[in-house]
C-alpha cells in the first residue's frame, strides 16, 4: 500500500526529468536558434538577427531584435521602427524602408532618418547611400532655385539637395523644418527635385560587421556568439550542444544548451501530468475503499 501511494510522485519526477533532461545531442545552434521569417514577403531572418518575442538574446547580436508586424520584419534603430525589404547574409546587408511617409507621388520625409552618428556602432549606413537635405515651408529662399511643386504652400517653398551640394543660405531661419534622410544611390539619378520621390520609396542600405575579439574565434569555430548582459559581458559560445567559454574547440566551461523558451511549456505539462496522476490515484483508492467497506446482506 506504501508503494502504491508513492507512485504519482515517482511518475511525475520521471515525467519532470525526461521533459528536462532529455537526450539534447540534435540541439545545434541551428535548431537552439532556428531562422524565421514574419510569414508574410518570404524574408528569412537568421542569426545574428533573433525574434524578440520567441528567441532569447544570445541567437544574435545584441540590438539585431527583429519584430513581426502586420507580417512585416521590423528592426528598431534610432529610436524609430523601420520594415525590412531585404536581408543578404553574404554581404552582410539590409534594405530598409522609411516609415510615416505619405503620398507616393510627393513623399514629406516627418523627421531625420538614420545618420551616421547615431547608427549603432555594428552597422554601417555609409556605404550605398546618399543623404538628401531637405528644406520645408521656406518663407525666403534664394532666387531662381528649383524647388518641389507639389509641396510648395502658398507663398512657402521647399527644396531638396544632396549632401555636399546645398548652396550658401540661412536655411534653418528661414523654413520652418530642415529633415535629412538617407536613400540609396541607386535611387539617385537624374532630376532630384523631380525623382525625389522615388528615391524615397527605395528605402536605403545598412550593412553590418561582425562582432569582434571572441566572437570571431566562435562564429570560425561554427558557433554562435552569446552574451547574458550586454555585447562584453559574459561571453559565451553556442555549439554543437554546449555553451563554451571561447570557441567549439576550447576545453572551458560547458553547460548543456537547450531551447530555454520551451520550458514554461515543459513545466506546463508536467504540472498537468502530474495532477492528472494524482487525481486519478485518489480516484483509485476511493473506490478501492467503497469496495472494501461494502457487506452483502
Amino acid at each position: 500500500m506504501a508503494s502504491l501511494a508513492r507512485l504519482p510522485s515517482i511518475l511525475f519526477l520521471v515525467f519532470l526529468y525526461t521533459s528536462i533532461n532529455g537526450d539534447s545531442s540534435d540541439q545545434s545552434p541551428i535548431t537552439t536558434c532556428p531562422s524565421f521569417d514574419c510569414g508574410g514577403n518570404g524574408i528569412t531572418i537568421s542569426y545574428p538577427f533573433w525574434h524578440q518575442s520567441q528567441q532569447f538574446e544570445h541567437c544574435g547580436y545584441p540590438g539585431f531584435n527583429i519584430s513581426c508586424s502586420d507580417q512585416n520584419p521590423m528592426i528598431y534603430l534610432s529610436n524609430d521602427l523601420y520594415p525590412i525589404t531585404n536581408i543578404n547574409h553574404s554581404s552582410k546587408s539590409l534594405t530598409l524602408h522609411h516609415t510615416k511617409i505619405r503620398r507616393a507621388d510627393c513623399p514629406k520625409a516627418p523627421h531625420d532618418t538614420i545618420t551616421v552618428n547615431s547608427t549603432p556602432s555594428l552597422f554601417n549606413s555609409t556605404l550605398g547611400n546618399k543623404m538628401l537635405h531637405f528644406f520645408y515651408n521656406c518663407t525666403l529662399y534664394p532666387p531662381s532655385l528649383p524647388h518641389i511643386a507639389c509641396l510648395q504652400y502658398g507663398i512657402k517653398q521647399s527644396y531638396v539637395f544632396l549632401e555636399g551640394a546645398t548652396p550658401e543660405f540661412d536655411w534653418h531661419r528661414y523654413c520652418e523644418s530642415v529633415v535629412s534622410a538617407l536613400v540609396s544611390d541607386e535611387a539617385v539619378y537624374g532630376d532630384l527635385v523631380q525623382g525625389f520621390g522615388r528615391a524615397l520609396q527605395g528605402g536605403f542600405k545598412l550593412t553590418w560587421k561582425q562582432l569582434d575579439g571572441a566572437c570571431q574565434s566562435c562564429e570560425a569555430s561554427g558557433g554562435f556568439c552569446g552574451y547574458n548582459n550586454g555585447p562584453h559581458e559574459n561571453f559565451f559560445c553556442i555549439c554543437t550542444n554546449r555553451r563554451h567559454s571561447t570557441n567549439c574547440y576550447d576545453q572551458g566551461a560547458q553547460t548543456t544548451v537547450r531551447p530555454e523558451p520551451n520550458y514554461i511549456y515543459v513545466a506546463i505539462g508536467a504540472l498537468i501530468f502530474g495532477g492528472s496522476v494524482i487525481a486519478a490515484t485518489v480516484f483509485y483508492f476511493t473506490q478501492k475503499k467503497k469496495v472494501g467497506s461494502y457487506k452483502p446482506v
